[in-house]
């Protein structure tokens, strides 16, 4: 399929979470947008995305897909009739969404994920070109078109996913993207800038710089130890005379506190100020952003957060250790920089380390975080 520019196309963009890759998805959306100007683009999202979808101005439209609560065979065991009239709704609901999906006349599919749940959603979509990731049997025959991804870990995912719109686009668009396209969106609002200017003048940072660090990740294995970052963060008080900021989501809170006071106890112990390490209360992402782009860096794990900082305009540090670090670092190297291990057990891309020894982030030096760091501030 080589679709003409100049007609209309009803585009379905699949890609229900996680944030991190709902935000660096959003190339797609970009690139069709600017490239297919009438095309009636919308989005298939896990209503998670809500925060970062709603107001696009690449989407006309987003479809949250059922959720599902789910069951352990036990407590099923326990309550059968229960769990068996559950799953039916279930099953009922997610049979409307397919049917709903079908009459919105989509004739380009991208699945950006290819579960097998999504697989069915876009071969049942009546989509005629429908462009998906090369996986298994199971998967594949859902799709007329499919990328193999050999390339993709050596390129930034906002970049590889263009690979999915090459018979849409055509073979530049991966090659050689507008670099606007990879950057991610964010929402904003004078309510939120609002916001954060409070924020910053209650700990007193409106006219002081400062550092988020972000030290979390729901994958312990892709976690730098928490005593290294109190470690970094002393340095940088010391070294740069910044404020440190921590970073934290929905549920990470004690875990992030816990640093913040042994960031405290180095601070007396050093008779520097406490109020150096500043614990901010739980931020919106789009508020998140809004305070990156008042930032001079951003330091931490590669997770979601560390995505909204870039959309927020921030220079960034991502810490890897487990992961390769091209997909998730921007290409914009002099603002953006990934730091790991060279030698030794890394990018395994586990998510449970095979050794027991966690050896790719615990042996990762502070001074190496550090030098990245002051090269960039």
């Amino acid at each position: 399929m080589n679709p003409s520019r100049t007609e209309q196309h009803r585009v379905l963009i699949v890609l229900p979470r996680q944030l991190g890759d709902i935000l660096l998805g959003g190339s797609l959306a970009s690139a069709v947008r600017e490239s297919m100007p009438d095309a009636h683009i919308a989005w298939l999202s896990h209503p998670m995305g809500r925060q970062l979808l709603e107001g696009h101005p690449a989407l006309n439209a987003i479809h949250y897909h059922p959720v599902f609560k789910s069951w352990r065979w036990r407590a099923a065991l326990k309550q059968p009739l229960h769990f068996l009239g559950t799953w039916v709704k279930h099953v009922a609901a997610e049979l409307k969404f397919i049917r709903d999906i079908r009459k919105q006349n989509f004739d380009i599919v991208v699945d950006s994920i290819c579960t097998p749940r999504t697989a069915l959603l876009t071969r049942l979509s009546g989509a005629r070109l429908r462009s998906g990731i090369r996986t298994r049997w199971n998967r594949n025959w859902a799709y007329n078109r499919l990328c193999a991804t050999a390339e993709w870990a050596n390129l930034y995912a906002a970049q590889a996913r263009l690979d999915l719109l090459k018979p849409i686009l055509g073979e530049h668009c991966a090659t050689q993207p507008s670099l606007h396209w990879l950057k991610p969106w964010i929402p904003s609002s004078p309510s939120i800038v609002a916001r954060i200017e409070s924020l910053l003048n209650e700990f007193g940072l409106n006219h002081r710089p400062f550092i988020l660090l972000s030290p979390t990740h729901r994958r312990e294995l892709r976690r730098w130890p928490a005593d290294s970052y109190a470690a970094l963060a002393l340095e940088l008080i010391k070294q740069k005379n910044v404020t440190i900021v921590w970073m934290w989501g929905p549920g990470e809170d004690a875990f992030v506190r816990e640093i913040h006071n042994t960031l405290l106890t180095l601070l007396n112990a050093e008779h520097l100020d406490q109020a150096l390490s500043v614990f901010p209360p739980l931020l919106t992402l789009a508020e998140v952003a809004a305070l990156a782009g008042r930032c001079q860096l951003w330091i931490g794990n590669s997770n979601g957060l560390s995505h909204v900082a870039v959309a927020g305009g921030a220079a960034t540090v991502q810490i890897h250790g487990p992961t390769a670090s091209a997909p998730w670092t921007h290409p914009d190297t002099t603002r953006h920089t990934a730091v790991q291990r060279t030698e030794g057990c890394l990018r395994c891309e586990r998510n449970v380390c095979a050794l027991g020894t966690h050896e790719c982030m615990m042996k990762l030096s502070v001074e190496s975080v550090l030098s990245a760091a002051l090269k960039l501030t």
